[in-house]
């Protein structure tokens, strides 16, 4: 879209039919504009009433807390506390941590730092593993309030949801977490060819693997959907969808549900810590007729992972509400 705005007076100035292709590609493109960067300002505070009782949810890729690197590395250990600090100091009402692990260790047993922090209910889905007493993988829900009733599905692996009915007050809201279908690309295979075959052929993988995963999620989303349809409650969904903001499972959510980056998030809103570094595949959806969304932060300074955190500050709306978003 640069390149083209950039174009359009040039060619204005050289041949001015020419810029008919330009300007008409800049047109469209801003179809999708409103899904590439939100124009919002920080509204935190003059949106949030000192009266109205609002939730704080904050989602969270942690790609296993480092598990990979070794843990005698200091640097590992520091990496792997402040994480775990930084979650259990982030005010959310409730946290959802994609390709969460945790085991018996002093180091990641991450359930009893949480718990110091307030989160005194949660909910795991996933493998349990190993010879230790405790040891978990998988998607991991964590509540400052408590959790009446839950259900979850695995989709693959680490892939799946969970659902949590959590009373805050004298309300009730649902919150579905997810992890959707991972494409695990090799994209530095593909930057680093300097031989058009070798390009090629890591172009086609490449090709293949998106594919594939467009396809995958696409059978997720009818699972999700499902979900959601029966919901009595109130309900946010917010996890790694896996999915740019020009996608199919991304394009069906936004017609039955708020984004909350793009009513109350600023900038390009980028949520992925490596190459290609500037896409936006995590995401919080919410209930437009039942909620309100009052922030949406994206937190591009906290680098423990390959993905950044994000979070959503959501209200009810009561009785009388007109539905505008201010």
């Amino acid at each position: 879209m640069i390149i083209h705005l950039a174009s359009v007076p040039i060619w204005f100035l050289v041949e001015k039919k020419k810029a008919l292709l330009p300007l008409s590609m800049l047109l469209i493109g801003c179809i999708f504009l409103p899904r590439t960067y939100a124009f919002n300002k920080n509204t935190l505070a003059e949106n949030s009433p000192e009266n109205e009782a609002s939730f704080k949810v904050v989602s969270y890729n942690v790609r296993s807390f480092m598990r990979n690197f070794s843990p005698r590395d200091r640097w590992v250990k520091r990496q792997i506390r402040e994480a775990k600090g930084w979650i259990k100091d982030s005010g959310a009402d409730v946290v959802c941590l994609a390709e969460y692990y945790e085991d018996d260790s002093k180091l990641l047993n991450v359930s009893e730092t949480l718990k110091s922090g307030g989160y005194k209910y949660h909910k795991f889905y996933g493998r349990s593993n190993g010879h230790k007493l405790l040891q978990r993988s998988g998607l991991a829900l964590f509540s400052k309030h408590p959790i009446i009733a839950s259900r979850d599905t695995v989709f693959e692996a680490q892939n799946g949801m969970i659902q949590a009915d959590i009373k805050m007050g004298a309300d009730t809201v649902r919150i579905i977490a997810l992890h959707l279908y991972s494409m695990t690309l090799q994209l530095s295979n593909l930057v680093h060819q300097k031989e058009m075959d070798g390009m090629a052929r890591e172009g086609k993988i490449t090709f293949r693997q998106m594919r594939k995963g467009f396809v995958r999620r696409a059978g997720e989303l009818a699972v999700l959907e499902s979900w959601i349809r029966e919901s009595p409650y109130p309900t946010v969904v917010c996890g790694d969808f896996n999915e740019v903001p020009y996608g199919y499972v991304y394009g069906r959510m936004r017609e039955i549900m708020g984004n909350s980056f793009e009513e109350k998030g600023r900038g390009f809103g980028f949520t992925y810590n490596h190459l290609p570094y500037f896409i936006r595949i995590d995401h919080q959806f919410y209930s437009k007729e039942t909620l309100r969304a009052i922030d949406f932060t994206t937190y591009s300074n906290i680098k423990y992972s390959d993905h950044y955190p994000i979070s959503g500050v959501y209200s009810l709306r009561r009785p009388g509400d007109t539905g505008e978003e201010n």
